[in-house]
């Protein structure tokens, strides 16, 4: 197993992430451990990282090579030239790829391009939670933003069974009807 998909008790993680965000995250474990007898451990799954490069590369939860390690996977790409607000600030550099199981679990996202620290957020929310790709599919997303990106990259998730005989069927039929 990956370092990033172990469970640690508080006192385990001295070695673990040197990040400020986990520094936070340990002191909320040890408040809810400590002061209200909550039993919390620390789940580094859902971890988020960022490289403050030009531009951002921005991951969590497992890599591509990881996630491949554990089991089938699929992997979902936009770039951000198909991206209207990209194209708009003339920044079109980077993509959004998420990582699923074949059911559609999310479990890693990596970013690279303009805002990616920021544009990481929904994904580390949806590893944490387990949710699976549909959810992100279908939010509403503001346009034009770069979340967007996020948002196209779930949608092809769908696009094989959209696009596949069983739709091209329904599609002749119908066109009978005229």
């Amino acid at each position: 197993r990956t370092t990033n998909r172990r469970a640690f008790a508080v006192g385990d993680a001295a070695g673990g992430p040197q990040f400020t965000h986990v520094a936070l995250y340990h002191a909320g474990i040890v408040i809810r451990n400590a002061l209200f007898r909550l039993s919390a451990r620390a789940d580094y799954r859902a971890l988020p990282w960022v490289t403050y490069t030009d531009p951002e590369l921005a991951q969590t939860g497992l890599s591509e090579a990881a996630a491949k390690a554990e089991g089938a996977i699929k992997v979902l790409r936009w770039p951000f030239a198909d991206n209207d607000r990209a194209q708009t600030e003339r920044d079109t550099t980077g993509e959004v790829k998420i990582i699923t199981r074949s059911n559609g679990r999310i479990v890693g996202a990596t970013i690279l391009g303009a805002s990616a620290g920021d544009l990481i957020l929904p994904w580390t929310l949806a590893i944490a939670q387990k949710l699976k790709i549909g959810a992100m599919a279908n939010l509403i997303v503001p346009y034009p933003t770069r979340g967007e990106a996020g948002k196209r990259a779930a949608g092809a998730y769908y696009t094989p069974s959209l696009f596949g005989p069983r739709t091209r069927r329904l599609v002749r039929f119908l066109a009978r009807f005229g």
